[in-house]
């Protein structure tokens, strides 16, 4: 142990060692640090975020679907890192330490591939919840902090648009994905010098041309172990573009057979928005009346484009009816999402501009449409926070105090994001106060403050002040 102390000096260990060891410490950080934070529910454990693409045979809530997440990768990334730190290698064999930091990268690059290009389904799941988490930022009274990509347009975030789904991960990602690109950059130092003679000058790198091919045989270990991974989600993106390129230039036929090859490279496409707008329009174009549904789908997603709200309504609830009359299970979650969509953009039309309007019988009047819109919306998608929290603003506006406080209770319990929480509870405590149970609403408003550490919520604050 003495003799192979003195063969590896301290010194290098506390200029390269200690800072490869830094970066494994950051891979097992972000095996632990979220890396997606969802609009509504807050941060999502990377033990819980999948990684590999959706044809994977590991179902939800197992412990295989816990060895093919983020969590997973990060911790093998953080081992092979340890492994290749704790071993002495030579100066000419820094490929090693190459690798490490490749390792690094990886799991960063399979979770951006599998949110943009492979699981879109869980993509759309994200686009709807932001929409929700925006137009509820609207009502609140009091402004937030800005996205770093900010949509100042809710209606306008196009789910089938790839630029749209990079600008959705941007604004989402959490610290634990930006641990690696820092642990990648600890593992290529500025200054490579080459192996010294023993009389401590420093030799060419000629000798070591003769050693490249050791890691060789890694690469095509990992090349052939991700092929799979990485080649099946770029091949189904691709087949995405050409299928909009085909039914744009009136070949529907190729379209289907681009839509076919998705559904088998990339099951979790498959009931997306964008696989069932593209499928929709082939069957228009093609005349296949025998497909009506995927048709008016297709059509409503156009009308809802133009903000024809109405209009798409009338498409989309009649399937969606059918749909929960038929069969036990619940509709597809995109033909939820768009008949939610549709009736949020009416429940927007009917909601007066200002809740203290001098107008009262007008006020009143367009509070009891969007309140019977969000009825309907609260029906279709009973976990909609937007609807419940829109319906205990309505019902405190009419003064239903009772039904301000069952809706926000349960606009308190869906969502997992303090700043919407504490709005929730502002509105419990007021209409408590309201109802003559002053212990009780104070107690509510103290716990809207609560979860407001950064003081953006002033209606809580003026109304324990007494001048709300």
């Amino acid at each position: 142990m003495a003799q192979w102390l003195e063969q590896w000096p301290w010194l290098e260990w506390k200029a390269d060692r200690g800072r490869f060891l830094l970066a494994c410490l950051l891979m097992l950080g972000a095996s632990g640090l979220p890396w997606l934070a969802d609009p509504l529910q807050g941060g999502c454990s990377p033990w819980q975020t999948p990684l590999v693409p959706a044809w994977s045979v590991a179902a939800p809530s197992t412990i295989g679907a816990a060895l093919t997440s983020v969590g997973a990768g990060s911790f093998m990334a953080a081992l092979l890192c340890l492994s290749c730190t704790l071993k002495p290698v030579a100066r000419q064999d820094l490929w090693r330490y190459r690798l490490a930091g490749s390792a690094c990268l990886l799991p960063l690059c399979l979770f951006l591939l599998h949110f943009i290009a492979v699981d879109t389904q869980q993509g759309d799941l994200l686009a709807y919840h932001k929409l929700e988490a925006l137009l509820i930022l609207r009502h609140l009274g009091y402004n937030l902090p800005r996205d770093w990509l900010p949509v100042t347009a809710p209606f306008a975030l196009d789910k089938t648009a790839l630029h749209w789904r990079a600008v959705l991960l941007v604004d989402q990602l959490r610290p634990g994905a930006l641990l690696p690109l820092i642990g990648l950059s600890l593992w290529f130092p500025h200054q490579q010098p080459g192996p010294r003679r023993p009389d401590g000058k420093v030799r060419s790198r000629t000798g070591s041309r003769g050693r490249v091919w050791r890691p060789l045989w890694v690469t095509v270990v990992l090349g052939v172990g991700l092929l799979p991974a990485l080649v099946a989600p770029l091949w189904s993106l691709l087949a995405t573009y050409q299928a909009g390129l085909a039914i744009a230039s009136g070949e529907y036929q190729q379209a289907l057979e681009r839509l076919e090859t998705i559904r088998w490279l990339a099951p979790g496409a498959v009931d997306s928005v964008t696989y069932e707008e593209q499928l929709g329009q082939s069957f228009f174009g093609l005349e296949a009346y025998s497909q009506r549904e995927a048709i008016s789908f297709a059509a409503a997603l156009s009308l809802l484009q133009q903000r024809a709200y109405l209009r798409a309504y009338q498409l989309l609830f009649p399937q969606w009816l059918a749909h929960t009359q038929r069969q036990q299970d619940p509709p597809e979650p995109w033909l939820t999402a768009a008949l939610s969509e549709a009736l949020e953009g009416l429940v927007e039309a009917a909601w007066p501009a200002g809740a203290l309007s001098e107008d009262t019988l007008e006020r009143n009047h367009r509070l009891s449409m969007a309140r019977a819109w969000l009825r309907r919306l609260a029906q279709v998608n009973p976990d909609s926070l937007y609807a419940h929290y829109l319906l205990g603003r309505a019902d405190y506006e009419l003064r239903n105090y009772q039904d301000c406080l069952a809706e926000m209770g349960r606009a308190s319990t869906l969502s997992a994001d303090n700043d919407l929480r504490s709005s929730a509870y502002t509105y419990i405590g007021l209409a408590e106060i309201a109802l003559g149970h002053s212990v009780q609403g104070r107690e509510a408003l103290l716990l809207a403050l609560a979860l407001d550490p950064d003081y953006h919520n002033n209606t809580a604050r003026e109304a324990l002040s007494g001048l709300h």
